[in-house]
């Protein structure tokens, strides 16, 4: 793989933790709507989101430009020895163990205690306030799919390398 190359696989890795960002902060304007009566405060989070998923969506479509503009050009023989499978296995383990880390722990043991104080003093978990429940479910999402990218890295990786349309796969004969 080039720098380049790196880089751009790097780009689309980001582009997902985005798309994770997004989903939060979108799941946040639920949470602030459902328990607030202020509209002007609503828009804020869902605008937010919608800024991250426009710059993962940049991250994802257009990684290689991205990677152009960071990593000066080289030649095409300027190739770093480093199998692009097993690297790409390592780089999902990492994003999702930093997604479990940062975004998914804090949120699901939170919840997880909260729950538990509501139900030491004999109240029922259903009359806990519906931010608290989007706070858990956001939680317990991040905490999936990080344990998805930690645990099928290698099929993640398979699909972000695995281009149908790519000139090579078509020379060798393997586009169906």
């Amino acid at each position: 793989m080039t720098p380049q190359q790196i880089v751009g696989t790097a780009s689309r890795l980001f582009a997902i933790w985005l798309l994770i960002t997004a989903f939060q902060a979108v799941a946040i304007g639920g949470a602030i709507k459902a328990g607030s009566n202020d509209p002007s405060a609503v828009w804020v989070p869902y605008l937010m989101g919608g800024i991250y998923l426009l710059v993962g969506l940049l991250c994802w479509f257009f990684p290689m430009a991205i990677a152009h503009a960071l990593v000066p050009r080289t030649k095409f023989d300027d190739v770093l020895r480093l199998p692009a499978q097993q690297a790409l296995v390592v780089a999902c383990v990492v994003l999702g163990l930093l997604v479990i880390a940062f975004k998914a722990l804090a949120p699901v043991m939170g919840y997880l205690s909260v729950c538990a104080l509501w139900i030491g003093s004999g109240q029922p978990v259903s009359t806990l306030d519906a931010g608290r429940h989007i706070d858990g479910f956001i939680g317990f999402a991040q905490l999936g799919l990080g344990l998805f990218l930690v645990l099928k890295a290698q099929v993640v990786a398979r699909r972000l390398l695995d281009d149908p349309t790519s000139p090579q796969r078509e020379r060798r004969g393997e586009v169906s």
